[in-house]
């Protein structure tokens, strides 16, 4: 028996995992989605099938795109969750996000604060050393529409030193793996091919697995959990390949990181189930989404490359309440 099982290897999962081991609890964490090395990622998103999720139709991408009611969602699978697809950006949410009701009472600023720091220097925060041809158009823009210069320069998740050199663990005094610098090819969002990513496999969860020995067993969706005497007991199917074997793991604890579109979905199956019906009838409500929505945007010309920069590299304010990037593709 694990003291602890944890659904998924994202952004929650990872820090749980490792946090949980450094007090020397065993831990065991299960992914749906797959393991991948920085070779294998497909060199373009037109690559279907090293791009999305679909396992029914043999595609064991990445990104998941998930079709609701009134939203379309792009998010991630993996080992490291949506550190694979995201665009490296490590931004700290302006104060009146800290001021809604939701949080409950108190200064959630200063209470956060020092998580934060810890996150940013985990996640190895920087700002990029340079920019690219979007950049500058869109600093330009932001004059045009506001009379006043907004532009900045974001944090980012991205190791640069030298670029396509690998070097020595620079992170955690050599706990961590080798990295390799940025190369500024701008596939942040399809799978670092080069490894410069701050992904959470190269940090929470690489320390959690090689340093700690926490298990994590990737190709394994979980399908119920319920109460047993002792603890919990976690159902689960293999996701990939024909046969889905099914398995069941026992643990004293159980904490669901699936993030929103995962760990919703599974706890109201579960209470649908009966496996989990002291599950508060407000389980699926007051959910939201990052607040970003992508649009596309094209150029005249046809021989335009703006793919000379990570994903998304600076910002701007056209009014107090909208923050506007470039988000960049790979060339191809």
């Amino acid at each position: 028996m694990y003291d602890y099982i944890i659904i998924g290897s994202g952004f929650g999962g990872s820090v749980s995992a490792l946090r949980l081991a450094e007090k020397g609890y065993q831990v065991l964490v299960l992914e749906k989605g797959k393991r991948y090395r920085s070779e294998d990622f497909p060199r373009t998103n037109w690559n279907l099938r090293k791009s999305l999720w679909v396992p029914h139709l043999g595609f064991y991408g990445i990104w998941v795109l998930s079709l609701l009611k009134h939203v379309f969602i792009l998010h991630g699978t993996g080992v490291g969750g949506g550190s694979l697809n995201y665009c490296n950006q490590l931004l700290v949410p302006p104060d009146e996000v800290f001021k809604k009701p939701e949080w409950g009472p108190g200064d959630w600023k200063a209470k956060l604060a020092p998580f934060y720091d810890i996150a940013k220097r985990m996640l190895g925060a920087n700002p990029s050393p340079s920019v690219g041809k979007a950049d500058k158009i869109l600093a330009e823009i932001g004059r045009e529409i506001r009379g006043e210069d907004t532009f900045h320069i974001n944090d980012v998740g991205v190791f640069f030193g030298e670029s396509d050199k690998t070097v020595p663990d620079p992170y955690f005094d050599g706990d961590g793996p080798d990295r390799t610098g940025c190369t500024f090819c701008g596939a942040c969002m399809i799978g670092c091919p080069v490894g410069s990513k701050n992904t959470l496999d190269k940090n929470y969860l690489y320390l959690a697995e090689h340093k700690y020995g926490v298990e994590i067993l990737p190709e394994t969706e979980v399908t119920g959990v319920k109460p047993t005497d002792d603890g919990y007991e976690v159902f689960t199917r293999k996701s990939t390949g024909i046969y889905h074997l099914k398995r069941a793991f026992q643990a004293r604890g159980v904490i669901f990181s699936g993030g929103v579109m995962g760990s919703v979905k599974l706890l109201l199956d579960c209470k649908t189930k009966g496996l989990l019906p002291n599950l508060s009838r407000h389980l699926g409500n007051y959910v939201r989404t990052n607040s970003e929505a992508l649009l596309a945007v094209t150029s005249n010309d046809r021989h335009a490359d703006y793919s000379d920069q990570i994903s998304i590299t600076s910002g701007i304010y056209p009014d107090e309440n909208t923050h506007v990037e470039v988000v960049r593709f790979n060339k191809g």
